[in-house]
């Protein structure tokens, strides 16, 4: 199933790069496609140490290494064995490049700071909050994970926020807030579901429908935000 979300991502960043050449893209929609490519990279090396693992072609050091055990070996990192994987780096640089998407310019247009707009900051933290949630009641099953998933899902967690904020907000002159609403919603279903794509027992309907759903979103998700910042200058 993580295949289908690797390649979403990678047809997705494709799509991304190629709009980015032309004249007239703003910044935002850049390092969205920066996020997206990190996520790629991330689910391709993923779905790559599977295969490798599962088909037993790693080298004879490497399998020397995993029998041992050897704590300072490197193949365990590799493979994630040690409940560290190097694809985690990838879901790690993809939502911090989407939460800066979000922090700055295009957080201070949607939201002033005014007071009347308290409830729907507060709304907005029931994202992070069902996120950590999943979390304690998913790492249980994998302890061994549990610092370095934190490397993915702390960044996760503050983009769900932004995300589901810029999705309740009303809107500003422009429709600037408008326009990014479908956007905004792919990306806090990519949010919420992560922790189940990389913590649920793979194989059952729980992972399948995370993943299922989570490679529709990222692969509309950057088309979306295309036709967004389109509007922003009509």
């Amino acid at each position: 199933m993580q295949t289908l979300i690797g390649a979403a991502a990678l047809i997705s960043t494709i799509f991304g790069l190629v709009q980015g050449t032309k004249r007239g893209i703003p910044l935002f929609f850049r390092i969205v496609t920066y996020g997206f490519a990190c996520y790629a990279m991330g689910t391709l090396y993923d779905i790559l140490r599977t295969a490798l693992v599962s088909s037993g072609a790693l080298p004879a050091l490497a399998l020397k290494q995993l029998s041992a055990a050897d704590p300072g070996a490197v193949m365990p990192l590799v493979t994630g064995q040690a409940g560290f994987s190097i694809g985690l780096i990838g879901y790690a640089g993809a939502f911090f490049f989407l939460f800066s998407s979000y922090v700055g310019a295009l957080d201070t247009l949607a939201d002033g700071r005014e007071p009347k707009l308290r409830p729907y900051r507060l709304g907005a933290l029931a994202a992070p909050v069902l996120i950590v949630l999943e979390g304690a009641l998913l790492l249980p099953g994998a302890r061994d994970a549990m610092a370095p998933m934190a490397l993915a899902l702390i960044p996760v967690a503050g983009t769900s926020y932004f995300a589901a904020k810029h999705l309740v907000l009303p809107d500003i002159e422009m429709g600037i807030i408008r326009v990014m609403r479908p956007y905004n919603a792919c990306v806090l279903a990519i949010c919420i579901l992560q922790p189940v794509v990389l913590l649920a027992a793979a194989g059952g309907i729980m992972h399948a429908a995370a993943c299922l759903t989570t490679a529709a979103a990222v692969l509309v998700a950057l088309p979306l935000a295309r036709i967004g910042v389109a509007k922003w200058f009509r």
